[in-house]
């Protein structure tokens, strides 16, 4: 089975099965930029990226019903959000099935690795992606 794995700001699927997709992180890093907060929003108050759209594409599946679910953990270990069911289906021979998983805010607590588990049935593929800072560059 093969599992490709993508990160944007934006998703969408168009006709004849094509997708746009905005905002491509091209590879496992999400940098944020340190920033000062706005006057009068308190500093507790947690960051985060307005959406983060994970797209995931199975082909070469055995022709069989197979179960989808999702999963994220943060860089302690804990859940980030509870399990999501995709549904079941087939991935016929010769085609793939791709999956859109929006998270609407993304709101970070913690910076470091995330890790987002992609089941097919009992079996996980994991893709970790890194969610880290840099600080603001002074002029």
């Amino acid at each position: 089975m093969k599992i490709k794995f993508l990160m944007a700001e934006e998703i969408r699927p168009e006709a004849g099965g094509k997708l746009t997709i905005l905002g491509l992180f091209p590879d496992d890093n999400i940098i944020l930029t340190k920033a000062v907060y706005p006057e009068g929003v308190p500093p507790e108050i947690p960051r985060g990226i307005e959406k983060l759209v994970f797209l995931i594409s199975v082909s070469g599946a055995p022709n069989r019903k197979l179960k989808f679910k999702v999963r994220i953990t943060d860089p302690s270990g804990g859940l980030y959000k509870p399990e999501m069911q995709l549904g079941e289906g087939r991935v016929e021979k010769g085609t793939s099935r791709s999956f859109i998983i929006e998270v609407k805010p993304f709101v970070i607590d913690l910076v470091g690795v995330y890790i987002f588990d992609f089941y097919v049935n009992k079996e996980i593929y994991s893709f970790p992606f890194e969610i880290r800072e840099q600080p603001m560059q002074k002029s």
